[in-house]
């Protein structure tokens, strides 16, 4: 039978797109539903990402049955940061055993990048460059954290066969609390030598908590150092304001203050550290928050998060030396075992991070999870 695709236009076609993840994945315990406001912000063209960037959402069609769903988009922004002229996709879905479904998707998205004069297809990205980049590929017996994707291991096993290669590899990593006995004076002592020399330069205040009253300008402020600090890294690109202010507005309702820290030195931001609460622990359990009883299931099962997620380590590389990543990562243990976690997940870092995997490989922090983005020449 014939597969065609579809572009999703209707309120329908919008509501068929995000149920079909629901067969993908019914028989995995580890996928967390993506919640349905979120996704219905994409789909109608209303996220940060559509300020800077054009996109397309589309259905694979066998009769009346969906087989497979995909994105397809253009991010302006990272091309001109990195001097390309790719297109991207995401939001893919596929039933196991339809390499076919995933071909016409991806034949499908070749064509649609030619039309905007791109020359390579990159992916997967729900979107913007930062949102569920690349496809696992190790670790699909475990729990994605939040604002990290999950997917079926033939998933990358497609996008090879179709001819796609390796564009970058993303490490997830994992340190349990045990592992120092909950206690940080059992740190290693290396790391505490560095946090102490870096208190005796820049003294107590060095690290401070964000400013809530003053969030909006505090934003800015991060935003500008994350954009400086991750500069050196191959795969990045600067993210623009309105995406960073919208991931920002995002967390707010599920960040902590006392996890987020930021270093100062002489009346400058040098650097900031993100820890969120882990709340796919809950929201596996919340159904996408399609209903109001949905709610209810996530405050009873957030109650139980037992871990965070270090999201974002940034130091402007003006400072880079001075230790104060690793004041901020043992002042973020010492908040971890005060509120009564049990580990930390540090995500997503490339491979070629030379600050992040360091710094994980001294604490004892091991690789849990990996993710492959892909690339093909058109």
């Amino acid at each position: 039978m014939t597969i065609n695709i579809i572009p999703v236009r209707t309120e329908a076609d919008k509501r068929a797109f995000y149920k079909f993840a629901f067969r993908v994945y019914r028989d995995d315990p580890n996928w967390v539903p993506p919640l349905w406001s979120q996704r219905k912000e994409y789909l109608d063209k209303k996220a940060a990402f559509f300020t800077y960037g054009e996109g397309e959402f589309w259905l694979a069609k066998e009769g009346k049955n969906i087989v497979a769903t995909i994105g397809t988009a253009v991010n302006q922004s990272r091309n001109v940061g990195k001097n390309w002229k790719a297109g991207t996709f995401g939001f893919f879905e596929v039933l196991p055993e339809r390499y076919d479904a995933a071909k016409t998707m991806w034949d499908h998205a070749c064509d649609w990048c030619r039309s905007k004069g791109m020359t390579e297809l990159h992916g997967p990205y729900s979107f913007s460059a930062d949102a569920d980049p690349g496809f696992l590929v190790e670790g699909f017996q475990t729990l994605p954290s939040i604002m990290m994707g999950h997917n079926p291991a033939y998933y990358p096993e497609f996008a090879a066969r179709y001819g796609f290669e390796k564009l970058f590899e993303g490490l997830a990593y994992r340190f349990d609390l045990s592992f120092i006995d909950y206690k940080l004076e059992n740190a290693p002592e290396v790391l505490k030598q560095i946090a102490e020399r870096a208190l005796r330069r820049h003294g107590q205040s060095v690290i401070h908590s964000p400013k809530m009253e003053d969030w909006d300008n505090e934003v800015v402020k991060l935003h500008a150092i994350y954009n400086k600090s991750l500069v050196v890294l191959p795969e990045f690109a600067p993210i623009e304001l309105a995406e960073f202010q919208a991931s920002a507005s995002g967390l707010r309702s599920v960040m902590d203050p006392e996890l987020v820290f930021i270093a100062e030195v002489d009346g400058k931001t040098a650097g900031f550290a993100l820890g969120i609460p882990n709340f796919t622990e809950a929201l596996r359990y919340a159904n996408g928050l399609q209903y109001p009883w949905d709610y209810v299931r996530l405050l009873l099962a957030q109650k139980k998060i037992k871990s965070v997620s270090l999201k974002i380590l940034a130091i402007d590389p003006d400072f880079w030396g001075y230790g104060l990543e690793v004041l901020m990562f043992l002042e973020m243990g010492k908040a971890l075992i005060r509120k009564g976690y049990d580990w930390v997940d540090a995500s997503l870092t490339n491979e070629f991070n030379p600050q992040t995997n360091k710094l994980a490989t001294r604490l004892g922090a091991y690789v849990y999870r990996r993710y492959r983005e892909f690339r093909l020449k058109l």
